[in-house]
């Protein structure tokens, strides 16, 4: 794994990977987590129709259609470090993922200020509240996903207009998927997306794994 890459662009791809080496590619990046809805270390992810999806999770809100940007986890109290995708099967529709640089928002300081500040709730069946951006040393962090996260004052709402601007007008990066691929992602810097697919593709299957954060 070039983890000078991951640390320079916010991802990196790693290119004909067994099943088998998984594990040992992501313990250079620190312990794996998981969701308490899916307990399982590495987790099988496939385009799921909505009668079948489960309850607040984005297949119940989108079926077999485009995922809006977001990043994973921002439901927990500190979501995952890294996301990690590989590919099973890319599927039959050919299905892209997209990635976009929260670093390429290039927020003026008051926008961040804003980002750190405004408050948003969280989570569904335990609701909290949080912000959009945290400072960590001279790095900015970001968690943002419309589908568990909502404003909840003028401030949040102004931000939020704000994102939405800067996620439709800035550049996106399309990941087109190969068997033995391991998209490797800075899940506190970089948004994710699942493109559409040009046919029916429940044997599109991708394994993922979360890497801190808890």
């Amino acid at each position: 794994m070039n983890l000078t890459q991951l640390a320079r662009k916010g991802f990196t791809v790693v290119e004909g990977l067994a099943e088998t080496d998984l594990l040992r590619v992501v313990q250079p990046l620190g312990h794996i987590r998981v969701d308490r809805r899916s307990p399982e270390l590495i987790r099988d992810i496939k385009p799921q129709p909505l009668n079948v999806a489960k309850p607040n999770t984005l297949s119940s809100r989108y079926g077999m259609g485009k995922f809006p940007f977001h990043t994973d986890s921002a439901h927990w109290e500190r979501p995952a470090n890294y996301l990690l995708l590989y590919c099973v099967s890319p599927g039959q529709g050919m299905r892209p993922t997209f990635l976009q640089d929260s670093w390429a928002w290039r927020l003026n300081n008051d926008q961040t200020n804003l980002a750190c500040r405004a408050l948003w709730a969280v989570g569904h069946r335990r609701v909290w509240l949080s912000h959009v951006a945290e400072r960590t040393g001279d790095r900015i962090s970001f968690r943002f996903d419309m589908d568990c996260m909502r404003p909840m004052t003028a401030e949040a709402r102004e931000l939020n207009s704000i994102l939405d601007d800067k996620i439709r007008t800035t550049d996106q990066l399309r990941i087109d998927w190969q068997i033995g691929n391991l998209l490797v992602i800075d899940n506190s810097r970089m948004l994710h997306a699942r493109g559409a697919a040009n046919r029916p593709d429940s044997d599109r299957v991708l394994k993922r794994i979360l890497v801190g954060g808890g």
